[in-house]
């Protein structure tokens, strides 16, 4: 008497398959949107006034104008600055 012995095969899981497809699918169209594909070009009109900046390089700004001009000195500090003693333990990971 012969004994037939077969292996099992693995079952095929369609959604399984399905599954990774589309991921693959998503994956080529990445890599080909963000390596192989031009840009599309948008043409702005750059209005007259943006056109030239050269008022703004002859501006001269000295900080010590600012710290000292009257609108700075009326700012108002509404947060106190922690003292260094009060900043919290020497060692943090060690135990209270």
């Amino acid at each position: 008497m012969a004994i037939i012995v077969e292996e099992e095969r693995p079952q095929i899981n369609i959604t399984r398959m399905l599954m990774w497809l589309i991921i693959l699918v998503i994956i080529g169209v990445a890599i080909y949107y963000i390596f192989f594909s031009q840009p599309q070009i948008v043409d702005v009109a750059i209005p007259s006034n943006f056109q030239n900046i050269d008022p703004l390089a002859s501006i001269n700004l000295n900080p010590e104008d600012v710290i000292n001009g009257p609108e700075f000195q009326a700012l108002k500090q509404y947060v106190t600055v922690p003292e260094p003693g009060n900043a919290g333990r020497l060692n943090p990971f060690s135990a209270p």
